[in-house]
């Protein structure tokens, strides 16, 4: 069963995240389903939808892969990256063309062969750093030596 979970997980990345098909949304997850992004307030499918728009316009070449899938009973857990550029408004941060590594951790919930729950945690500092938001945080591969404790 976990195979058709897997299965169930990559056609969602495939058709939801990489092509914003929100009919596959509607036909993958469950009515009640809910997402949670970090600590933000959960989003039904009316706010997914909103959301799946936002990151399409933001990001048009939005494309992620599955590094990594572990299964267990019904719940999916993947790894993704990828590189999108940065050609829309963000969360109210204007377009800078810049292109940018994003990555994430999503947990997948399954009831009734259907996405339930998404939970994720995305590397969102990364993403601000890379679009020149948080230019005052340093690298870590270019702390002075001398300066650290």
């Amino acid at each position: 069963m976990t195979n058709n979970f897997k299965a169930l997980v990559h056609q969602y990345v495939k058709q939801v995240w990489n092509k914003g098909d929100l009919a596959a949304f509607d036909s993958l997850t469950m009515p009640a389903y809910k997402y949670y992004l970090g600590g933000l307030p959960e989003r039904d499918r009316v706010g997914m939808h909103q959301f799946i728009k936002m990151i399409h316009e933001a990001f048009p070449d939005w494309q992620v892969q599955i590094v990594d899938i572990i299964a267990e009973e019904n719940k999916i857990a993947i790894l993704w990256h990828g590189h999108v550029t940065h050609k829309g408004v963000f969360q109210g941060i204007p377009p800078t063309g810049k292109q940018i590594t994003v990555s994430g951790i999503n947990i997948y919930h399954i009831f009734d062969g259907k996405i339930a729950t998404e939970w994720e945690h995305t590397d969102t500092l990364g993403m601000l750093q890379q679009l020149g938001l948080l230019s005052h945080i340093v690298e870590p591969n270019k702390i002075d030596k001398e300066s650290s404790i």
